[in-house]
């Protein structure tokens, strides 16, 4: 078992606690950049509509 992305050394960036034992949110740096570029290529197959409404309610903080 790697190290997790979330794991600054001190503290999870995640979770309020750092519990690594046996936590369901443990990626390693690689599957965590993995899951990022499959997410981004989902939402840039959505249509223009559901693209924009996402990039603008997750990136920029709201809906138009």
């Amino acid at each position: 078992m790697g190290k997790c992305f979330a794991d600054n050394g001190n503290k999870c960036t995640i979770l309020r606690t750092k519990n690594c034992k046996g936590c369901k949110f443990f990626k390693t740096q690689k599957q965590a950049e993995e899951s990022e570029k499959k997410a981004m290529n989902r939402i840039e197959s959505l249509d223009t509509h559901m693209r924009d409404n996402i990039i603008n309610l997750y990136f920029l903080g709201g809906f138009r």
